[in-house]
Protein backbone atom coordinates (compact mmCIF):
# COMPACT_ATOMS: atom_id res chain seq x y z
CA UNK A 1 0.00 0.00 0.00
CA UNK A 2 1.53 3.42 -1.06
CA UNK A 3 -0.58 5.32 1.74
CA UNK A 4 0.83 5.33 5.26
CA UNK A 5 -2.54 4.70 7.07
CA UNK A 6 -2.10 6.10 10.40
CA UNK A 7 -4.44 7.87 13.20
CA UNK A 8 -5.27 11.12 11.72
CA UNK A 9 -7.59 13.54 12.13
CA UNK A 10 -10.74 15.12 9.17
CA UNK A 11 -8.56 17.84 8.24
CA UNK A 12 -5.32 15.85 8.21
CA UNK A 13 -7.08 13.54 6.10
CA UNK A 14 -8.08 15.94 3.82
CA UNK A 15 -4.62 17.32 3.60
CA UNK A 16 -3.36 13.31 2.32
CA UNK A 17 -5.99 13.67 -0.49
CA UNK A 18 -4.16 16.97 -1.86
CA UNK A 19 -1.41 15.43 -1.56
CA UNK A 20 -2.73 11.39 -3.35
CA UNK A 21 -4.30 14.34 -5.76
CA UNK A 22 -0.36 15.23 -6.92
CA UNK A 23 1.40 12.38 -7.12
CA UNK A 24 -1.41 11.17 -9.14
CA UNK A 25 -2.30 14.48 -10.84
CA UNK A 26 -1.24 12.92 -14.40
CA UNK A 27 -2.89 9.56 -14.51
CA UNK A 28 -6.07 11.48 -12.79
CA UNK A 29 -6.39 13.93 -14.99
CA UNK A 30 -5.80 11.65 -18.10
CA UNK A 31 -8.37 9.31 -16.55
CA UNK A 32 -11.42 12.39 -16.26
CA UNK A 33 -9.83 13.90 -19.81
CA UNK A 34 -10.29 10.62 -21.52
CA UNK A 35 -14.39 10.01 -20.38
CA UNK A 36 -14.91 14.18 -20.10
CA UNK A 37 -13.73 15.66 -23.19
CA UNK A 38 -15.61 13.59 -25.43
CA UNK A 39 -18.92 14.02 -23.11
CA UNK A 40 -18.44 18.11 -23.64
CA UNK A 41 -17.87 18.02 -27.14
CA UNK A 42 -21.09 15.97 -27.63
CA UNK A 43 -23.05 18.10 -25.07
CA UNK A 44 -21.88 21.43 -27.10
CA UNK A 45 -22.61 19.85 -30.01
CA UNK A 46 -26.10 19.28 -29.02
CA UNK A 47 -26.58 22.68 -27.41
CA UNK A 48 -24.72 25.04 -29.60
CA UNK A 49 -27.04 27.85 -29.40
CA UNK A 50 -27.64 27.46 -25.74
CA UNK A 51 -23.85 26.22 -24.10
CA UNK A 52 -25.28 26.87 -21.08
CA UNK A 53 -27.51 24.20 -21.11
CA UNK A 54 -24.75 21.96 -21.90
CA UNK A 55 -22.37 22.77 -19.27
CA UNK A 56 -25.44 22.30 -16.85
CA UNK A 57 -25.05 18.45 -18.33
CA UNK A 58 -22.37 18.13 -17.78
CA UNK A 59 -22.09 19.18 -14.13
CA UNK A 60 -24.88 17.41 -13.08
CA UNK A 61 -23.34 14.28 -14.78
CA UNK A 62 -19.76 14.35 -12.37
CA UNK A 63 -20.88 11.39 -10.57
CA UNK A 64 -20.49 9.30 -13.08
CA UNK A 65 -16.85 10.73 -14.10
CA UNK A 66 -15.75 10.74 -10.25
CA UNK A 67 -16.05 7.02 -10.42
CA UNK A 68 -13.34 6.28 -13.07
CA UNK A 69 -10.98 8.52 -11.08
CA UNK A 70 -11.33 6.88 -8.05
CA UNK A 71 -10.94 3.38 -10.05
CA UNK A 72 -7.75 4.93 -10.60
CA UNK A 73 -6.49 6.08 -7.08
CA UNK A 74 -7.98 2.53 -5.77
CA UNK A 75 -5.46 0.73 -7.57
CA UNK A 76 -2.35 2.84 -7.43
CA UNK A 77 -2.33 3.18 -3.67
CA UNK A 78 -2.35 -0.41 -3.79
CA UNK A 79 0.52 -0.86 -6.15
CA UNK A 80 -1.28 -1.60 -9.15
CA UNK A 81 -0.97 0.54 -12.20
CA UNK A 82 -4.21 -0.07 -15.07
CA UNK A 83 -3.48 1.56 -18.02
CA UNK A 84 -6.89 4.72 -18.62
CA UNK A 85 -7.78 2.65 -21.66
CA UNK A 86 -8.37 -0.14 -19.60
CA UNK A 87 -10.41 2.25 -17.14
CA UNK A 88 -12.14 3.60 -19.99
CA UNK A 89 -13.34 0.66 -21.31
CA UNK A 90 -14.54 -0.41 -17.92
CA UNK A 91 -16.40 2.14 -17.36
CA UNK A 92 -19.75 1.33 -18.45
CA UNK A 93 -20.04 -1.81 -15.85
CA UNK A 94 -18.24 0.30 -13.30
CA UNK A 95 -20.87 3.21 -13.55
CA UNK A 96 -23.88 0.43 -13.69
CA UNK A 97 -22.26 -1.75 -10.71
CA UNK A 98 -21.50 1.41 -8.13
CA UNK A 99 -24.85 3.02 -8.30
CA UNK A 100 -24.89 5.65 -10.45
CA UNK A 101 -28.42 5.89 -11.22
CA UNK A 102 -29.06 6.89 -7.21
CA UNK A 103 -26.06 9.20 -7.58
CA UNK A 104 -27.51 11.15 -10.02
CA UNK A 105 -31.06 10.93 -8.91
CA UNK A 106 -31.96 11.42 -5.27
CA UNK A 107 -28.20 11.49 -4.19
CA UNK A 108 -27.29 14.31 -6.35
CA UNK A 109 -27.24 16.83 -3.90
CA UNK A 110 -25.49 14.81 -0.53
CA UNK A 111 -22.80 16.98 0.43
CA UNK A 112 -20.84 14.73 1.38
CA UNK A 113 -20.67 12.61 -2.29
CA UNK A 114 -17.17 12.15 -1.88
CA UNK A 115 -17.07 10.31 1.08
CA UNK A 116 -20.01 8.19 -0.01
CA UNK A 117 -18.28 6.94 -3.05
CA UNK A 118 -16.56 4.38 -2.35
CA UNK A 119 -18.97 2.64 0.08
CA UNK A 120 -20.89 1.92 -3.10
CA UNK A 121 -18.25 1.82 -5.82
CA UNK A 122 -15.50 -0.34 -3.65
CA UNK A 123 -17.35 -2.00 -1.24
CA UNK A 124 -20.44 -2.87 -3.75
CA UNK A 125 -22.75 -1.79 -0.65
CA UNK A 126 -26.49 -0.50 -1.36
CA UNK A 127 -29.58 -0.23 -0.14
CA UNK A 128 -30.12 -0.68 4.03
CA UNK A 129 -26.54 -2.02 4.26
CA UNK A 130 -24.96 1.17 2.70
CA UNK A 131 -26.94 3.68 4.88
CA UNK A 132 -25.97 1.68 7.60
CA UNK A 133 -22.14 2.24 6.34
CA UNK A 134 -22.78 6.11 5.39
CA UNK A 135 -23.93 6.62 9.07
CA UNK A 136 -21.21 5.27 10.72
CA UNK A 137 -18.71 7.43 8.53
CA UNK A 138 -20.58 10.35 8.95
CA UNK A 139 -20.35 10.23 12.91
CA UNK A 140 -16.71 11.94 12.75
CA UNK A 141 -16.19 13.12 8.92
CA UNK A 142 -19.64 14.02 7.86
CA UNK A 143 -18.36 18.06 8.55
CA UNK A 144 -15.61 17.85 6.84
CA UNK A 145 -16.97 16.25 3.68
CA UNK A 146 -19.37 18.83 3.91
CA UNK A 147 -17.01 21.50 4.08
CA UNK A 148 -15.14 20.10 1.04
CA UNK A 149 -17.86 20.50 -1.20
CA UNK A 150 -18.93 23.64 -0.15
CA UNK A 151 -14.82 24.81 -0.36
CA UNK A 152 -13.95 23.20 -4.06
CA UNK A 153 -17.42 24.56 -5.15
CA UNK A 154 -16.71 27.82 -4.29
CA UNK A 155 -13.24 27.61 -6.13
CA UNK A 156 -14.78 25.58 -8.92
CA UNK A 157 -16.98 29.19 -9.46
CA UNK A 158 -14.39 31.49 -8.57
CA UNK A 159 -12.14 29.82 -11.30
CA UNK A 160 -14.93 30.20 -13.99
CA UNK A 161 -15.79 33.72 -13.41
CA UNK A 162 -12.42 34.61 -13.38
CA UNK A 163 -11.17 33.43 -16.55
CA UNK A 164 -14.73 34.90 -17.80
CA UNK A 165 -13.84 37.89 -16.78
CA UNK A 166 -9.88 37.95 -18.18
CA UNK A 167 -11.33 36.66 -21.40
CA UNK A 168 -13.76 39.63 -20.98
CA UNK A 169 -10.88 42.36 -20.53
CA UNK A 170 -8.55 41.61 -22.72
CA UNK A 171 -10.39 41.07 -25.93
CA UNK A 172 -10.67 44.07 -28.29
CA UNK A 173 -14.20 44.39 -27.88
CA UNK A 174 -15.05 45.50 -24.29
CA UNK A 175 -18.06 44.01 -22.07
CA UNK A 176 -19.48 46.44 -19.76
CA UNK A 177 -18.31 44.66 -16.25
CA UNK A 178 -22.01 44.92 -15.23
CA UNK A 179 -23.32 43.26 -18.47
CA UNK A 180 -21.15 40.35 -17.43
CA UNK A 181 -21.86 39.79 -13.85
CA UNK A 182 -25.94 40.61 -14.81
CA UNK A 183 -25.46 37.44 -17.04
CA UNK A 184 -23.49 34.92 -14.47
CA UNK A 185 -25.65 36.06 -11.62
CA UNK A 186 -29.14 36.38 -13.41
CA UNK A 187 -28.66 33.94 -16.36
CA UNK A 188 -29.38 37.02 -18.51
CA UNK A 189 -27.07 35.10 -21.27
CA UNK A 190 -27.24 36.43 -24.93
CA UNK A 191 -26.13 33.58 -26.93
CA UNK A 192 -23.24 33.84 -29.06
CA UNK A 193 -19.43 33.67 -28.64
CA UNK A 194 -19.30 35.35 -25.19
CA UNK A 195 -21.93 32.69 -23.87
CA UNK A 196 -19.56 29.66 -25.18
CA UNK A 197 -16.76 30.86 -23.87
CA UNK A 198 -17.80 30.91 -20.58
CA UNK A 199 -19.37 27.68 -20.69
CA UNK A 200 -15.93 26.36 -21.96
CA UNK A 201 -14.35 28.28 -18.43
CA UNK A 202 -16.79 26.54 -16.38
CA UNK A 203 -15.96 23.18 -17.77
CA UNK A 204 -12.57 24.08 -17.18
CA UNK A 205 -12.56 24.83 -13.92
CA UNK A 206 -14.96 21.77 -13.06
CA UNK A 207 -11.86 19.46 -14.85
CA UNK A 208 -9.07 21.20 -12.46
CA UNK A 209 -11.35 20.92 -9.46
CA UNK A 210 -12.93 17.11 -9.57
CA UNK A 211 -9.60 15.00 -9.44
CA UNK A 212 -8.40 16.43 -5.79
CA UNK A 213 -12.08 16.33 -5.01
CA UNK A 214 -12.29 12.71 -5.75
CA UNK A 215 -9.12 12.33 -3.88
CA UNK A 216 -9.92 14.29 -0.83
CA UNK A 217 -12.95 12.18 -0.18
CA UNK A 218 -11.02 8.99 -0.35
CA UNK A 219 -8.62 9.64 2.37
CA UNK A 220 -11.39 11.00 4.17
CA UNK A 221 -12.74 7.55 3.70
CA UNK A 222 -9.65 5.70 4.71
CA UNK A 223 -8.85 7.58 7.32
CA UNK A 224 -12.60 6.81 8.67
CA UNK A 225 -11.86 2.92 8.31
CA UNK A 226 -8.56 3.23 9.81
CA UNK A 227 -9.94 4.57 13.20
CA UNK A 228 -13.11 2.17 13.31
CA UNK A 229 -11.48 -1.14 12.18
CA UNK A 230 -7.73 -0.70 12.96
CA UNK A 231 -6.32 -0.93 9.39
CA UNK A 232 -3.12 0.58 10.35
CA UNK A 233 -2.41 -2.08 13.36
CA UNK A 234 -3.52 -4.79 10.84
CA UNK A 235 -1.20 -3.74 8.38
CA UNK A 236 1.56 -3.18 10.89
CA UNK A 237 1.32 -6.65 11.73
CA UNK A 238 0.82 -8.57 7.95
CA UNK A 239 4.57 -6.43 7.82
CA UNK A 240 6.13 -7.60 10.44
CA UNK A 241 4.66 -11.26 9.85
CA UNK A 242 6.25 -11.20 6.82
CA UNK A 243 9.83 -9.82 7.53
CA UNK A 244 10.03 -12.17 10.68
CA UNK A 245 8.81 -15.08 7.96
CA UNK A 246 11.74 -13.79 5.62
CA UNK A 247 14.15 -13.72 8.42
CA UNK A 248 13.41 -17.13 10.23
CA UNK A 249 13.20 -19.05 7.05
CA UNK A 250 16.47 -21.39 7.25
CA UNK A 251 18.60 -22.26 4.27
CA UNK A 252 17.72 -25.41 1.99
CA UNK A 253 20.34 -27.75 3.72
CA UNK A 254 19.37 -27.02 7.00
CA UNK A 255 15.70 -27.78 6.29
CA UNK A 256 17.11 -31.01 5.04
CA UNK A 257 19.02 -32.13 8.16
CA UNK A 258 15.97 -30.61 10.04
CA UNK A 259 13.82 -32.96 8.81
CA UNK A 260 16.11 -35.54 8.81
CA UNK A 261 16.31 -35.38 12.64
CA UNK A 262 12.31 -35.06 12.91
CA UNK A 263 12.02 -38.42 11.44
CA UNK A 264 14.68 -40.64 13.32
CA UNK A 265 13.05 -38.84 16.73
CA UNK A 266 9.93 -40.14 15.42
CA UNK A 267 10.95 -43.46 15.11
CA UNK A 268 12.39 -43.35 18.69
CA UNK A 269 9.34 -42.25 20.13
CA UNK A 270 7.46 -45.16 18.56
CA UNK A 271 8.98 -47.92 20.86
CA UNK A 272 8.48 -46.23 24.08
CA UNK A 273 6.04 -47.03 26.53
CA UNK A 274 2.85 -44.85 27.02
CA UNK A 275 2.40 -43.63 30.23
CA UNK A 276 -0.62 -45.81 32.45
CA UNK A 277 -3.76 -44.48 32.51
CA UNK A 278 -3.69 -43.91 36.27
CA UNK A 279 -1.09 -41.66 36.10
CA UNK A 280 -2.52 -39.58 33.28
CA UNK A 281 -6.14 -39.58 35.86
CA UNK A 282 -4.09 -38.05 39.13
CA UNK A 283 -3.99 -34.20 37.63
CA UNK A 284 -7.57 -34.10 36.67
CA UNK A 285 -8.37 -35.26 40.28
CA UNK A 286 -6.45 -33.20 41.97
CA UNK A 287 -7.83 -30.39 39.63
CA UNK A 288 -11.41 -31.36 40.63
CA UNK A 289 -10.22 -31.37 44.65
CA UNK A 290 -9.25 -28.19 44.65
CA UNK A 291 -11.75 -26.42 43.20
CA UNK A 292 -14.42 -27.80 44.82
CA UNK A 293 -12.97 -26.20 47.88
CA UNK A 294 -15.09 -22.85 48.89
CA UNK A 295 -12.60 -20.84 48.62
CA UNK A 296 -12.76 -21.32 44.58
CA UNK A 297 -16.62 -21.44 44.49
CA UNK A 298 -17.44 -18.53 46.17
CA UNK A 299 -18.10 -14.59 44.33
CA UNK A 300 -18.56 -11.46 46.66
CA UNK A 301 -18.37 -7.77 45.80
CA UNK A 302 -18.17 -5.16 48.49
CA UNK A 303 -19.11 -1.56 47.74
CA UNK A 304 -18.67 0.99 49.98
CA UNK A 305 -18.47 5.04 49.63
CA UNK A 306 -15.20 7.12 50.66
CA UNK A 307 -14.95 10.46 50.58
CA UNK A 308 -11.49 11.70 48.84
CA UNK A 309 -11.77 15.68 48.27
CA UNK A 310 -10.01 17.85 50.33
CA UNK A 311 -10.89 18.78 53.65
CA UNK A 312 -11.83 22.07 54.61
CA UNK A 313 -11.68 23.62 57.88
CA UNK A 314 -14.64 25.58 59.62
CA UNK A 315 -14.57 28.99 59.78
CA UNK A 316 -16.48 30.01 62.67
CA UNK A 317 -15.60 33.49 61.99
CA UNK A 318 -18.63 35.97 60.81
CA UNK A 319 -17.51 37.59 57.84
CA UNK A 320 -18.41 40.84 56.51
CA UNK A 321 -19.94 41.70 53.24
CA UNK A 322 -18.54 44.36 51.31
CA UNK A 323 -21.23 45.92 48.89
CA UNK A 324 -18.86 48.77 47.90
CA UNK A 325 -19.06 47.77 44.49
CA UNK A 326 -22.46 47.10 43.91
CA UNK A 327 -22.76 50.95 44.85
CA UNK A 328 -19.77 51.85 42.45
CA UNK A 329 -21.36 49.96 39.74
CA UNK A 330 -25.16 51.89 40.28
CA UNK A 331 -23.64 54.87 40.14
CA UNK A 332 -21.86 54.11 36.76
CA UNK A 333 -25.08 53.23 35.52
CA UNK A 334 -26.47 56.27 36.67
CA UNK A 335 -24.33 58.62 35.36
CA UNK A 336 -24.20 56.74 31.48
CA UNK A 337 -28.11 57.06 31.13
CA UNK A 338 -28.13 60.48 32.37
CA UNK A 339 -25.21 61.24 29.54
CA UNK A 340 -27.06 59.33 26.93
CA UNK A 341 -30.64 61.12 27.75
CA UNK A 342 -28.56 64.63 27.49
CA UNK A 343 -27.28 63.80 24.62
CA UNK A 344 -30.06 62.01 23.12
CA UNK A 345 -32.12 65.39 24.51
CA UNK A 346 -29.43 67.23 22.28
CA UNK A 347 -29.81 65.40 19.42
CA UNK A 348 -33.36 65.58 19.22
CA UNK A 349 -33.84 69.53 19.34
CA UNK A 350 -30.98 69.84 16.71
CA UNK A 351 -33.73 67.37 14.46
CA UNK A 352 -36.16 69.52 15.36
CA UNK A 353 -34.75 72.92 14.47
CA UNK A 354 -33.17 72.00 11.18
CA UNK A 355 -36.24 70.31 10.14
CA UNK A 356 -38.38 73.28 11.36
CA UNK A 357 -36.21 75.76 9.51
CA UNK A 358 -36.32 73.67 6.42
CA UNK A 359 -39.97 73.58 6.53
CA UNK A 360 -39.95 77.32 6.98
CA UNK A 361 -37.79 77.90 3.84
CA UNK A 362 -39.55 75.67 1.87
CA UNK A 363 -43.08 77.17 2.76
CA UNK A 364 -41.65 80.62 2.02
CA UNK A 365 -42.61 81.70 5.57
CA UNK A 366 -39.59 83.62 5.69
CA UNK A 367 -39.88 87.45 6.52
CA UNK A 368 -37.51 89.68 4.86
CA UNK A 369 -36.37 89.93 1.61
CA UNK A 370 -32.73 87.84 0.70
CA UNK A 371 -30.13 89.06 -1.40
CA UNK A 372 -30.43 87.53 -4.74
CA UNK A 373 -27.72 84.78 -5.36
CA UNK A 374 -25.39 85.54 -8.31
CA UNK A 375 -24.58 81.67 -8.95
CA UNK A 376 -26.09 78.23 -8.30
CA UNK A 377 -24.20 74.92 -7.84
CA UNK A 378 -21.47 76.50 -9.98
CA UNK A 379 -24.10 78.54 -12.65
CA UNK A 380 -23.74 81.62 -13.94
CA UNK A 381 -27.22 83.45 -13.24
CA UNK A 382 -26.99 86.66 -14.00
CA UNK A 383 -29.42 88.51 -16.04
CA UNK A 384 -26.21 90.25 -18.29
CA UNK A 385 -24.25 86.51 -18.44
CA UNK A 386 -27.34 85.79 -20.76
CA UNK A 387 -27.55 86.25 -24.70
CA UNK A 388 -30.35 88.04 -26.24
CA UNK A 389 -32.35 85.18 -27.94
CA UNK A 390 -31.66 82.27 -24.93
CA UNK A 391 -33.42 79.67 -27.42
CA UNK A 392 -31.85 80.91 -30.78
CA UNK A 393 -28.27 80.73 -28.71
CA UNK A 394 -29.26 77.35 -27.24
CA UNK A 395 -30.37 75.98 -30.87
CA UNK A 396 -26.99 77.25 -32.67
CA UNK A 397 -24.77 75.55 -29.80
CA UNK A 398 -26.99 72.29 -30.52
CA UNK A 399 -26.72 72.19 -34.15
CA UNK A 400 -23.12 72.43 -33.75
CA UNK A 401 -22.31 69.46 -31.49
CA UNK A 402 -21.75 71.57 -27.98
CA UNK A 403 -24.69 69.88 -25.58
CA UNK A 404 -23.69 70.62 -22.68
CA UNK A 405 -23.29 74.24 -23.34
CA UNK A 406 -26.74 74.63 -24.82
CA UNK A 407 -28.09 73.07 -21.45
CA UNK A 408 -26.32 75.41 -19.52
CA UNK A 409 -27.25 77.91 -21.00
CA UNK A 410 -31.27 77.03 -20.98
CA UNK A 411 -30.86 76.06 -17.31
CA UNK A 412 -29.30 79.40 -16.38
CA UNK A 413 -31.97 81.29 -18.15
CA UNK A 414 -35.20 79.45 -16.33
CA UNK A 415 -33.59 79.92 -13.03
CA UNK A 416 -33.01 83.92 -13.86
CA UNK A 417 -36.00 83.98 -15.33
CA UNK A 418 -37.67 82.57 -11.85
CA UNK A 419 -35.73 85.02 -10.13
CA UNK A 420 -37.27 87.62 -11.89
CA UNK A 421 -41.03 86.04 -11.14
CA UNK A 422 -40.30 86.27 -7.63
CA UNK A 423 -39.38 83.02 -6.40
CA UNK A 424 -36.47 82.78 -3.96
CA UNK A 425 -33.40 80.64 -3.96
CA UNK A 426 -30.45 80.56 -1.82
CA UNK A 427 -26.76 80.36 -2.09
CA UNK A 428 -26.57 76.63 -0.88
CA UNK A 429 -29.32 75.49 -2.74
CA UNK A 430 -28.94 72.33 -5.00
CA UNK A 431 -31.08 70.80 -8.33
CA UNK A 432 -33.27 69.23 -5.87
CA UNK A 433 -34.26 72.20 -3.93
CA UNK A 434 -34.36 73.88 -7.04
CA UNK A 435 -36.90 72.08 -8.29
CA UNK A 436 -38.93 71.87 -5.52
CA UNK A 437 -39.44 75.23 -4.92
CA UNK A 438 -40.26 75.79 -8.47
CA UNK A 439 -42.98 72.91 -8.55
CA UNK A 440 -44.41 75.15 -5.38
CA UNK A 441 -44.06 78.03 -6.69
CA UNK A 442 -45.67 77.82 -10.84
CA UNK A 443 -48.08 76.46 -12.94
CA UNK A 444 -47.50 72.69 -13.50
CA UNK A 445 -46.64 72.60 -17.26
CA UNK A 446 -43.82 74.66 -16.84
CA UNK A 447 -42.78 72.82 -13.75
CA UNK A 448 -42.83 70.05 -15.99
CA UNK A 449 -40.50 71.31 -18.48
CA UNK A 450 -38.09 72.91 -16.20
CA UNK A 451 -38.21 69.16 -14.62
CA UNK A 452 -37.66 67.82 -17.89
CA UNK A 453 -34.49 70.50 -18.58
CA UNK A 454 -33.09 69.28 -14.87
CA UNK A 455 -32.98 66.05 -15.37
CA UNK A 456 -31.53 66.17 -19.05
CA UNK A 457 -28.70 68.58 -17.34
CA UNK A 458 -27.85 66.36 -14.95
CA UNK A 459 -27.86 63.50 -17.38
CA UNK A 460 -24.91 65.62 -18.90
CA UNK A 461 -23.17 67.36 -16.32
CA UNK A 462 -22.50 64.68 -13.49
CA UNK A 463 -23.83 61.08 -14.74
CA UNK A 464 -21.95 62.27 -18.17
CA UNK A 465 -24.06 60.19 -20.39
CA UNK A 466 -24.68 61.36 -24.38
CA UNK A 467 -28.17 63.03 -24.71
CA UNK A 468 -29.78 62.58 -27.94
CA UNK A 469 -29.45 65.15 -30.22
CA UNK A 470 -33.53 65.02 -30.65
CA UNK A 471 -33.85 65.61 -27.44
CA UNK A 472 -31.81 68.86 -27.04
CA UNK A 473 -33.68 70.57 -29.65
CA UNK A 474 -36.69 69.79 -28.23
CA UNK A 475 -36.39 71.34 -25.01
CA UNK A 476 -34.41 74.40 -26.87
CA UNK A 477 -37.71 74.71 -29.04
CA UNK A 478 -39.92 74.25 -26.08
CA UNK A 479 -37.97 76.97 -23.79
CA UNK A 480 -39.86 79.97 -25.14
CA UNK A 481 -43.56 78.79 -24.78
CA UNK A 482 -42.48 77.76 -20.89
CA UNK A 483 -40.73 81.25 -20.20
CA UNK A 484 -42.20 83.80 -22.59
CA UNK A 485 -40.58 87.62 -22.37
CA UNK A 486 -41.73 89.75 -19.71
CA UNK A 487 -43.77 91.96 -21.79
CA UNK A 488 -45.92 88.80 -23.30
CA UNK A 489 -46.03 86.98 -19.70
CA UNK A 490 -49.51 87.41 -18.30
CA UNK A 491 -50.19 89.37 -14.85
CA UNK A 492 -51.03 86.51 -12.99
CA UNK A 493 -48.23 83.87 -13.49
CA UNK A 494 -45.94 86.36 -11.70
CA UNK A 495 -45.25 85.57 -8.30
Amino acid sequence: MSLRLRPRNAWEALDLGFALGRVHAKRAYGTWLALFVPAAALALAIFHDQPVWAWLLLWWLKPLFERAVLQLYAAEIFGEHPRIRDIVRGFPRLAWRSGALGALTLRRFDFARSLHLPVFQLERLSGREARSRNAVLDRDARGAAVWLTTMLGLVDTILAIGASLAIAFLVDVQTPLGTILEGWFRGRFEHGVDTLYGAICALVSMTLVEPFYVACGFTLYLQRRTALEGWDIELRFRQLAARVADESRPPAAARHVAAALAAVAVALGIGAASPPAQAQREPAREVARVLADPEFGHEQQVSTLRYVGPRMKDDKKERKVDWDWLRILMEMVANGARAIAWAAATIAVLVILYFGARWVRLKGLGTGTRERPQFLFGLDVRPESLPDDVAAAARAAIESGRLREALSLLYRASLVRLMDEGLEFLQGDTEGDCLRTVKRGIAPGRAGYFAQLVEAWQLIAYAHRALARDAALALADGWPAAFPPPAAQPREARA
